[in-house]
C-alpha cells in the first residue's frame, strides 16, 4: 500500500485496518493509484530537469554566441574605423550609406558630409566609365579588384586610388575598399622616367664622347687653316710690295678672278666663325657629358655655379630664341648634393621660363628683345641660394597651389607632361631644401631655390 495513503488510514482508524473485502479492494485501487501519480510526477520531474538543463545549456550557448558576436562586430567596427584605406558602404544606387574615418584623412571628406553622396560625383569624369563598368562588374560577378580611379579631394585635387568591391546580393549592399596609390605611382613614374633617362644620358655621354674626338681635330684644322691664311696673306703682301708696276699690272686680271681681295676681308672672320662655333659644340658636348653622369649613391660636393651653366648650356636651344640670359653667379662653395638631381630641375625651370616669356609675347607682342631670363646665386645663412627668373606671363594666384601637383599643366597639349614643376620640388625637398615662389600676372615669375649646407662650419671650410 501506498505510504501516504496507509498514514492517512493509520490517522482514521486510529490505527486499526479496514476488513471489508470492497473497502480493502478500494484502498488498493486508491494506492495503485497514488502510486502510478508519484511515479508521473517523478517522469514528469526528471522530464523537466533535463528540459531545464537543456534549456540552461542553449541559454549558455546562446550567451556564447551572442558575445562572439559582439566581439566579431567590434572588431570589425574597430578594422572599419582604423583602417587607413578608404572604406565604403553602396546601395544599388552606388550611393553612400556609411564610409570610415579614413576619407577625412585620404580626401578631406568627412564621413558624416558623405552619407547619401552618389560616388560618381567623386570620379573624376574621365574615369568615370571606368568606374561605372566596374558597378556592372561588381553587380554581375559578386567582386571586383584593381580598378584605379582618380577621386577629388575636398581642396580640388585629384587622388589616385586603387579599388575593389564586393556584392551583398540579399542585402542589395556593395561593399568597396579603396588605396590611395598617388605617391606610390608618382614614383613608380619618376622611377621609370631616371631609368629612362639614365639610359638616355648613357647614350648621350657615349654620342658626346664620339663627337668630341672629331670636333677636336676638325678644330685644330681649323686652328691650323686660320694661322696658314694668315701667313700666306702676309707673305702675299710682301711679295705684292716687290712687285713691278708692270707685274703688279700683268697680275690684276688672275687677282680679280681670283677674287683676292674678298678672300683676304672674308676667310679670317670665316675661320674666326668656324672656331667658335667648334667651341659652342665642344661647350655642349661637355655640358652633355656632365649632365648625363649618372648621381652616385651618395651626395658628393659640387660646384653648383657649374651646374647652373652647364644647364644653360643644354637649354640655349629654347632660350636663345625668346629672350635675353644674364647670370649673376655668386662666390658659393662646394655643395654635398646630387648634382645630376639638381642640374636636372635647373634644367626644367630655364626651359620653363622659356616657355613662359614665349606665351606673353604670343598673348601681348612684346619683343623677345625686351624680356630676360636671369639666374642668380648666392650663399644666404646656412644656405646656397638659386633664383631664376624671368619676365614671362605669371602664374594666376588660382593655379599657385596646384602647380607642384603631378600632371598639372596649363600648356598646351604636346607642349608639357606637368612632370617638370614637380621633379623640381622632389629634388629639393631630397635635399632638405624648401622652394619659394613670387610670380605677378603679365611681369614674369621667380623661382628662388634655397638648399642648406650640411653645417655652417662646413660653409667655412669650403670657403
Amino acid at each position: 500500500m501506498h505510504s501516504l495513503l496507509e498514514r492517512q488510514l493509520r490517522r482514521f482508524f486510529r490505527g486499526d485496518s479496514p476488513t471489508d473485502p470492497r473497502t480493502v479492494q478500494l484502498l488498493a485501487a486508491i494506492s495503485d493509484a497514488y502510486q502510478a501519480f508519484d511515479d508521473d510526477r517523478k517522469l514528469l520531474e526528471r522530464t523537466l530537469a533535463l528540459a531545464s538543463q537543456e534549456t540552461e545549456e542553449r541559454y549558455r550557448a546562446l550567451q556564447q554566441d551572442i558575445a562572439a558576436r559582439q566581439r566579431a562586430e567590434s572588431e570589425r567596427d574597430a578594422f572599419f574605423l582604423a583602417s587607413p584605406d578608404l572604406l565604403a558602404i553602396f546601395d544599388t544606387n552606388l550611393r553612400i550609406i556609411q564610409a570610415n574615418p579614413s576619407w577625412a584623412h585620404t580626401l578631406g571628406h568627412e564621413p558624416s558630409e558623405l552619407v547619401g553622396v552618389a560616388f560618381d560625383t567623386l570620379v573624376h569624369p574621365d574615369d568615370l566609365s571606368t568606374a561605372l563598368a566596374g558597378a556592372k562588374s561588381v553587380t554581375e560577378t559578386g567582386h571586383v579588384r584593381d580598378i584605379e580611379l582618380r577621386l577629388r579631394h575636398r581642396d580640388g585635387s585629384w587622388r589616385l586610388v586603387n579599388t575593389a568591391g564586393t556584392m551583398d546580393t540579399k542585402r542589395g549592399l556593395l561593399f568597396a575598399i579603396a588605396r590611395d596609390v598617388t605617391e606610390q605611382r608618382q614614383m613608380e613614374r619618376e622611377l621609370a622616367q631616371a631609368q629612362k633617362l639614365e639610359a638616355v644620358g648613357q647614350l648621350a655621354s657615349g654620342v658626346a664622347h664620339e663627337i668630341n674626338t672629331p670636333v677636336q681635330y676638325v678644330g685644330d684644322n681649323v686652328s691650323f687653316s686660320s694661322d696658314g691664311f694668315q701667313t700666306l696673306f702676309t707673305y702675299l703682301d710682301k711679295v705684292h710690295a716687290l712687285l713691278t708696276p708692270e707685274q703688279k699690272k700683268q697680275l690684276e686680271d688672275a687677282a680679280e678672278e681670283a677674287d683676292l681681295d674678298y678672300l683676304k676681308a672674308e676667310i679670317p672672320p670665316s675661320l674666326s666663325e668656324a672656331k667658335d662655333g667648334l667651341r659652342r659644340v665642344a661647350e655642349l658636348v661637355r655640358a652633355l657629358k656632365e649632365f648625363a653622369h649618372p648621381d652616385a649613391g651618395e651626395k658628393a660636393p659640387a660646384d653648383l655655379n657649374r651646374a647652373l651653366e652647364r644647364a644653360l648650356v643644354l637649354a640655349r636651344g629654347e632660350l636663345k630664341h625668346v629672350s635675353r640670359i644674364e647670370t649673376a653667379l655668386g662666390s658659393i662653395p662646394l655643395l654635398r648634393c646630387h648634382v645630376g638631381g639638381l642640374s636636372q630641375a635647373f634644367l626644367n625651370l630655364f626651359v620653363n621660363a622659356a616657355h613662359a616669356v614665349e606665351e606673353r609675347t604670343r598673348v601681348s607682342g612684346v619683343s623677345w628683345k625686351e624680356h630676360v631670363i636671369r639666374a642668380t646665386t648666392r650663399v644666404e645663412g646656412g644656405d646656397a641660394v638659386i633664383a631664376i627668373s624671368d619676365t614671362g606671363c605669371g602664374i594666376p594666384d588660382a593655379i599657385r597651389d596646384r602647380i607642384f601637383e603631378p600632371f598639372f599643366t596649363t600648356k598646351p597639349m604636346g607642349k608639357g607632361s606637368g612632370q617638370g614643376l614637380p621633379l623640381v620640388r622632389n629634388v629639393v625637398m631630397a635635399h632638405g631644401g624648401r622652394i619659394e615662389i613670387q610670380s605677378k600676372v603679365g611681369e614674369g615669375t621667380t623661382f628662388i631655390l634655397r638648399l642648406p649646407f650640411e653645417t655652417p662650419s662646413g660653409i667655412r671650410e669650403a670657403a
